[in-house]
């Protein structure tokens, strides 16, 4: 794993699924830098401690669900705000999300 096989897997995913970095002081290919020499990092640093590859795989699953966690915490908390509609509600309590 390197930095520049995990900016090419993002930028594949991206294509897919587009951030919108707005206004955002970071673009889009710095940000993927970031991140994949961040991950390149935790994975180097973990085998350095003994972790195997199947508990560094799981790490960085662990890592993902949590970032897709708190994902979906702002997105819901940006759609709280933005859409105060009597239906929006009743959704997001029969979903369990109120």
């Amino acid at each position: 794993m390197t930095p520049e096989s995990v900016e090419s897997l993002i930028a594949e995913i991206e294509a897919e699924d587009h951030i919108d970095f707005g206004e955002l002081a970071i673009g889009e290919e710095e940000a993927r830098s970031l991140m994949a020499r961040h991950f390149c990092d935790i994975d180097r640093k973990l085998a350095e401690h003994g972790l195997s590859a199947e508990g560094r795989l799981e790490v960085m699953a662990a890592i993902a669900a949590h970032t897709m966690v708190e994902n979906l915490v702002l997105h819901l908390g940006r759609l709280r705000g933005a859409a105060a509609t009597a239906d929006f509600r009743a959704w997001m309590r029969r979903h369990g999300l109120s």
